[in-house]
């Protein structure tokens, strides 16, 4: 699906975030035993900085599993096999800031679970990340949202 025309214009929605909690889509990606999650550090608000997991917001139109498909593509040119992919869980995520000065951020992201087989794929990163890292699924310096969803998911694969 060509979701280009179905995403809210730039200005609109800041307008959107502003008033209204936004929909998101993220998958969480492990290597083959489970014991590491690969994570990207973000450029932007809300989170500047952080490892964390990929993804970003639903258009209009697009099932869960096209926007996880998309983002992936469009985030790390990833190409993910659709039956591959795990419901894990919905998170509310609430942030003080966003990506628009004087805005918070409130989403209420969907997210998956996906095993890559080959533990040693290197993303291509889009302009959102700065870098990918391999990170243990119990590490305590992981942000509290991202142990959550860590959680929740392996509980599903």
């Amino acid at each position: 699906m060509d979701t280009s025309s179905k995403l809210i214009p730039t200005d609109q929605y800041k307008m959107v975030m502003d008033i209204a909690p936004i929909a998101t889509v993220d998958v969480l990606f492990f290597n083959k035993d489970k014991s590491k999650t690969m994570l990207f550090r973000r450029v932007n608000e809300p989170l500047r900085g952080v490892y964390f997991t990929m993804g970003g917001r639903l258009a209009k139109g697009e099932t869960f599993i096209e926007c996880a498909l998309r983002k992936a593509k469009e985030e790390l040119n990833f190409t993910l096999d659709p039956s591959m992919l795990v419901f894990a869980g919905v998170q509310e995520e609430i942030h003080p800031n966003s990506i628009f000065s004087g805005i918070s951020y409130h989403a209420v992201d969907l997210f998956y679970g996906y095993i890559l087989e080959d533990d040693e794929i290197i993303p291509t990163l889009d302009t959102q990340h700065d870098d990918a890292q391999w990170f243990s699924v119990s590490d305590e310096t992981l942000h509290s949202i991202l142990k959550t969803k860590l959680s929740q998911t392996l509980k599903q694969l």
